[in-house]
């Protein structure tokens, strides 16, 4: 051949993990100066080409290895394509339509956003100023039924400090949050207060007063809005004339409809008063950056004049359930929390990001380089179980964890799609050595969760991990941020 370059056209072209590389992304540490070191993450598994980066291969390699890809997705909670030519909307699209025929465009959440011209199912990330901070969050997980998966495309990769999409294992957050607050907020839950006008605020840092109510429901017509609410069992009222009033009780918590894990499962802490402020404060002690601190000071000031001193409600504020406020110290052990647990990596052109909305929060790191583009879809949604009822109820739990462990194992046996046995073997040029491959092979049915995942139970299984990949383009070096990076440039 002229070329190691193959085009793979045809639609009876055979495609198995041998043709791409596959390793796990290492995290960068929480600050600038720490002392930690660079330590390798249960999260994203990346997937790289070999030789072949064509959308053409891309989309074959989805829609043959699709329950392969969505066992990694269930098992890391994410998975991200690197390395592939995709360069704009509509190549995004049919790149996750290889994966995820089925997409929704029904969005209820709080964030502006614009579809993509030329694509049916692709819209803007955030249409809010690239300097806010978005905390981390499963996406619409305040609604009934939130996306079940969430796709993250880049267009356009930032070039200065900041703009990650950063992710959060939310089942980690669950297993390290104070167990004091675990048990109140599941004695008192959560209650949602969501008050839109009919037109956005221009100038506020509250990202969900931004839209007004007929930009959420689609509609301007009121009736039509009670119509919508009514079929979504949403109790509503109007105040002062036209101003959209919903108020509803949610689990602070709640199981993975496959794993029966328990997850970090709600909006707390977007919107909290406090957060605004906390994330810029966050992002300053990351970067550096003396503009988040300032920025971080200004509206410090002003949120304790509007909600504190004033006493102004977040357009969609949140409480306890018996509607006593959660204090800013027990806000500060959430975010905590979650900080501890946040994977950081900065954009690449063309990269994808496949997301488990059911485990894996994501959230926007602030940057003032107004040329990122960061494009997102989802899938259908899926209605929440709430079946974690009781923190003490351990029993359960572990019964819900023997029955997925024994689904999966059934799968196995009568031989599902995602079957071992489709794994290429062919030996050429593979970037997995065989012990490497039969760990893989393996993991396609063997479950992430591990006794220690759960509180009260001991003696966990190791996990596997995915060896690093040896080529320059896709090495998992390559994947590192250079700390470098964060310093101020002259």
């Amino acid at each position: 051949m002229n070329s190691t370059k193959q085009e793979y056209n045809h639609q009876d072209a055979s495609v198995g993990l041998d043709a791409v590389n596959v390793f796990l992304l290492q995290s960068l540490p929480y600050t600038v100066d720490s002392d930690q070191e660079l330590k390798q993450a249960q999260q994203p598994l990346v997937i790289a080409p070999r030789w072949d980066a064509s959308i053409s291969f891309l989309c074959l390699f989805l829609k043959q290895n699709r329950a392969w890809v969505d066992e990694m997705v269930l098992k890391h909670g994410s998975v991200l394509l690197r390395g592939f030519e995709i360069s704009d909307g509509a190549e995004f699209q049919r790149s996750v339509q290889s994966y995820q025929p089925t997409l929704n465009c029904t969005y209820r959440g709080t964030s502006p956003r614009n579809i993509i011209p030329g694509t049916t199912h692709v819209f803007s990330a955030a249409e809010v100023p690239v300097y806010y901070p978005i905390a981390q969050h499963l996406e619409m997980s305040f609604l009934k039924a939130p996306p079940r998966q969430l796709y993250f495309g880049c267009i356009k990769a930032a070039k200065s400090a900041g703009g990650e999409t950063a992710i959060c294992d939310f089942r980690a957050v669950f297993k390290d949050l104070d167990p004091a607050l675990k048990e109140k907020l599941l004695e008192k839950k959560l209650r949602y207060t969501r008050r839109q006008h009919r037109f956005g605020s221009r100038f506020t840092h509250d990202v969900s007063d931004q839209k007004g109510w007929p930009e959420i429901f689609g509609t301007t017509s009121m009736k039509e809005v009670e119509k919508i609410c009514a079929a979504d069992g949403e109790e509503m009222h109007w105040e002062n004339g036209d101003t959209f009033v919903s108020s509803w009780e949610s689990e602070a918590f709640q199981l993975h409809p496959v794993s029966k894990e328990p997850v970090w499962f709600n909006h707390s802490q977007v919107f909290h008063w406090s957060t605004f402020p906390a994330e810029l404060l966050h992002a300053f002690k990351r970067t550096w950056e003396i503009r988040y601190l300032l920025h971080c000071i200004f509206v410090s000031v002003v949120c304790i004049i509007k909600y504190m001193i004033l006493g102004h409600k977040m357009s969609l504020d949140i409480t306890f359930g018996d509607g006593s406020p959660i204090s800013f110290w027990e806000m500060e052990e959430i975010r905590n929390t979650i900080h501890k647990n946040m994977i950081y990596n900065r954009w690449r052109k063309g990269d994808i990001l496949l997301l488990d909305n059911f485990s894996t929060s994501h959230g926007r790191q602030p940057t003032y380089d107004r040329g990122r583009k960061v494009v997102v879809s989802w899938s259908d949604p899926e209605v929440k179980a709430n079946e974690l009822v009781c923190l003490n109820d351990l029993d359960g739990i572990e019964a819900r964890v023997s029955d997925a462990k024994a689904a999966m194992k059934l799968g196995e046996a009568e031989g599902s799609p995602g079957n071992p046995g489709s794994v290429s073997s062919n030996p050429q040029e593979r970037t997995l050595t065989e012990v490497d491959l039969e760990i893989l092979k393996g993991s396609l049915h063997e479950r992430t969760l591990t006794d220690d995942d759960l509180p009260g139970m001991q003696g966990g299984t190791p996990r596997i991990s995915a060896r690093k990949s040896t080529t320059a383009d896709a090495s998992a070096t390559s994947l590192i941020s250079d700390p470098s990076f964060w310093k101020k440039e002259n």
